[in-house]
């Protein structure tokens, strides 16, 4: 059975207001992916190594209801996860001694125990020095009702 529209766009605003999940008073995490993967619906937290040492440690979302909308080319509903003031930005800082390559982004609970999402970037982009700066695109979840039966 195919979904249609009038459901597909009642999911999103209830997903991005559901307090056990996306809407928690805990704000969730973003987590740099340091290792290769490739995002999947099956992906759980196990399957990823994730940056957790300072600089590079995860950055706060904001917490609460996220924001939700419509794509106006495509016409799905989407999710978008409320970033801090800034963005979700990383800097290697002063004496950066550990270059690493991130392969993606992780969105989690605020413990980082459970995996919400991920998104790669292609290509992976290398931090290799002091003051390198990364921010990750706007982070957002799309519910395409011709992928949902």
């Amino acid at each position: 059975m195919q979904l249609v529209n009038l459901l597909a766009d009642t999911i999103a605003p209830l997903l991005a207001a559901d307090t056990t999940y996306l809407a928690n008073a805990t704000a969730m995490k973003v987590s740099l992916i340091t290792q290769p993967f490739t995002p999947s619906i099956d992906r759980v937290l196990a399957d990823l190594t994730l940056d957790a040492a300072a600089p590079l440690a995860a950055v706060a979302a904001v917490a609460g209801a996220q924001n939700t909308g419509k794509d106006p080319v495509t016409g799905n509903s989407v999710i978008e996860i409320k970033p801090p003031a800034g963005g979700f930005r990383w800097n290697t800082g002063v004496a950066f001694a550990a270059p690493v390559t991130v392969y993606g982004f992780a969105l989690t609970n605020g413990g980082i125990t459970t995996l919400y999402g991920t998104e790669s970037l292609n290509p992976p982009v290398p931090l290799t020095g002091d003051n390198q700066q990364l921010l990750a695109p706007p982070l957002v979840f799309v519910l395409d009702p011709t992928r949902i039966s």
